[in-house]
């Protein structure tokens, strides 16, 4: 063989076997890789929320400086804050103030920052994970009290969440309707792309466009009364045995760089 040629398969060889031994550690090395970049992955984040553009970065480099010589003094000011909340009980009482909880229960409040988005789907990585007490199902919230998702998968210092609007995610919500005193029940089915779609829908009750969607309390995926987002549309076609239609989900207008995580969620469903 040419010695070219030898050189080639060399490295053909050199790249499959680094391929196998990252398939085999891609975890741990995912996990690792997050560790030393999610500074830079958040940063990215929130002011990738700002340009939605790479390029931003490239253009803007001596503002994003100074921004991000305000943003650390700012977030001094916020650990200082924390701080100051020097025992569990009055921090948790403050994050469920803040999100307007007061009503919905004894819920133990974990804050999180978002990392990134899936470039494969309706996911988010926050760096919360393992070792703060983070566990598979645990739903999540954004900063304005609507629902985002639940816990997908857990790493030591990271959690990945799937999205309500990922493929095959369903879960149940009840459907403001003409009558105030009644809401209609209903399912939620994520599609892909942030989109919401709306099913089962009783044929006999009228369900409006912009009416409010809220989580119900059947099949215990979320606690009852978080809000979902709205009508956005809706089919009553005789052919079909129920209503379906699409919901606008209000976590789209919300996608900030902070969450909350229910911890304690599947304790109280168990308890009741």
């Amino acid at each position: 063989m040419p010695k070219k040629g030898r050189k080639i398969l060399s490295i053909v060889l050199i790249i499959c076997l680094f391929l196998a031994v990252g398939k085999v550690l891609s975890k741990p090395l995912t996990s690792a890789f997050h560790f030393v970049f999610s500074p830079l992955e958040k940063y990215i984040w929130a002011k990738g929320q700002e340009t939605g553009t790479f390029f931003f970065y490239i253009f803007n480099a001596k503002d994003i400086y100074q921004k991000n010589i305000q943003l650390a003094k700012e977030n001094i000011l916020l650990k200082t804050k924390v701080n100051d909340l020097t025992e569990a009980g009055e921090e948790n009482e403050f994050l469920k103030q803040a999100l307007g909880f007061k009503d919905q229960g004894d819920f133990e409040l974990a804050l999180a920052q978002i990392i990134s988005k899936g470039a494969q789907g309706d996911y988010i990585l926050i760096d919360k994970g393992a070792k703060d007490g983070i566990a598979l199902g645990m739903p999540v919230v954004s900063a304005n009290s609507v629902l985002m998702g639940k816990v997908k998968s857990v790493s030591a210092n990271f959690s990945q969440v799937a999205l309500i609007t990922a493929k095959d995610f369903s879960f149940d919500i009840e459907v403001g309707n003409e009558d105030p005193q009644t809401e209609t029940l209903a399912l939620a089915k994520g599609q892909g792309n942030l989109k919401l779609g709306l099913d089962f829908v009783d044929k006999n009750q009228i369900v409006q466009a912009n009416s409010l969607v809220f989580t119900a309390p059947l099949g215990g995926n979320f606690p009852e009364h978080i809000l979902v987002g709205i009508v956005e549309s809706i089919q009553n076609n005789p052919a079909q045995a129920f209503q379906a239609g699409q919901i606008k989900p209000y976590f789209t207008d919300h996608l900030t760089q902070e969450v909350f995580i229910i911890k304690n969620f599947q304790a109280i469903q168990n308890e009741e």
